[in-house]
């Protein structure tokens, strides 16, 4: 009996130390940065976008390049809308060295009304929002050129000392953990995925 109450013990002991609660000064900045983000995201600002994705997502692509690729985008003209966001969770992950990691979930309504100039990006916008939020959360009415699309997302949030004081956003896909590990370290991709189960 002694035997599994010292296992018991270490077990809480090693969850109590792996829990990082975040800060209200850190989650307090997390909330105005996302609430900015929804903001740009609702006025098509698309360019100003990626000022809150973390850098290491466009290794490969110039700035120049990714910031042409958001003024296609304002250019395209779409009528971007997100309804009933909701936030869920906001979890501290354990700190490595002098960088941070939250884990968030949010729920939203995605509203895309397309026009006659294009429209020809529906079957390649609606691909897409199946892929991110499933196939049965995404419909299409053509008469209307409305893609609409509800479901769920999981992000963490990143603060590196590297790049000042900001959080970076960094989409998480509980499925793929390791396909960002190359800006969030294994540890900390393992600890959300247990997270989110």
């Amino acid at each position: 009996m002694r035997k599994y109450i010292i296992v018991f013990a270490i077990g809480m002991l090693s969850s109590g130390l792996m829990a990082q609660p975040l800060s209200k000064t850190d989650s307090e900045a997390i909330n105005a940065r996302f609430s900015k983000f929804l903001e740009h995201t609702s006025k098509q600002e698309f360019d100003k976008l990626l000022n809150f994705l973390h850098p290491k997502q466009f290794e490969g692509n110039s700035s120049v390049s990714m910031k042409e690729m958001a003024q296609m985008l304002q250019l395209m003209r779409i009528k971007l809308e997100m309804e009933n966001v909701e936030v869920g969770r906001l979890n501290g992950l354990s700190p490595q060295g002098n960088n941070k990691y939250a884990l968030a979930d949010y729920s939203m309504d995605l509203k895309l009304t397309l026009n006659e100039q294009n429209k020809a990006f529906a079957d390649q916008i609606v691909n897409g929002l199946k892929g991110e939020f499933g196939a049965g959360n995404v419909t299409y009415d053509a008469s209307k050129y409305l893609i609409t699309a509800k479901g769920a997302k999981n992000v963490i949030w990143v603060k590196e000392k590297a790049l000042g004081n900001d959080w970076y956003l960094v989409d998480f896909d509980p499925q793929r953990p390791q396909a960002w590990k190359s800006i969030i370290p294994e540890k900390v991709l393992s600890e959300a995925a247990t997270k989110t189960k």
